[in-house]
């Protein structure tokens, strides 16, 4: 078991699953689903770790307090729905297949003025599994046009990047070796 445990993610899918949660029963339904982490960590108090990381996405704007008959309840925003469906996507990642003989290729052009979300997406196609080829041209063996897609809808970049999809590349050999694929 990895001591790494994205809480983020489980409370967004259970808040997901849930559609919206009174937020008096947030704490206890969560508590629920992550009672195995906590164990062996009694530095912890769980309830109070679990509301704080409520309180964290609801002032990052992935949750939001929605108020029905006069109780508080807390539902995805957009934004919380657009990163779990990141995290959807990045866990489809890892159930790859057998490799189809295409390589992804994304290609970006984007403006020193927005340099901050330039290093947002490098940050995001590196942690995905892309390997650079050339300056702002990076290289991966699988399907990931869904991410892709969703890169340039949360960064707002529209047609500065692009995917290619690439049947013939010469000198591929280290890039096979790399990912571990063949044809």
């Amino acid at each position: 078991m990895t001591d790494k445990i994205d809480y983020k993610k489980i409370i967004l899918m259970t808040i997901a699953t849930a559609g919206i949660l009174a937020i008096a029963i947030v704490a206890p339904n969560a508590l629920q689903v992550l009672k195995p982490f906590f164990k062996n960590k009694r530095k912890y108090n769980p309830e109070y770790y679990l509301n704080q990381k409520v309180k964290n996405l609801l002032k990052t704007g992935l949750l939001k307090i929605v108020i029905k008959n006069g109780k508080n309840f807390v539902s995805l925003t957009d934004k919380g729905e657009r990163k779990l469906l990141y995290y959807k996507i990045t866990e489809k990642k890892r159930e790859h297949k057998k490799w189809d003989g295409k390589w992804r290729v994304v290609v970006f052009d984007v403006w020193e003025n927005t340099r901050s979300k330039r290093d947002i997406l490098r940050y995001e196609i590196r942690n995905f599994g892309f390997i650079q080829l050339q300056r702002s041209v990076w290289i991966y063996p699988y399907d990931c046009a869904d991410f892709i897609e969703l890169l340039k809808a949360d960064l707002s970049f529209g047609k500065n990047i692009r995917y290619l999809l690439v049947e013939k590349l010469d000198h591929d050999e280290k890039l096979r070796k790399h990912f571990g694929v063949s044809y």
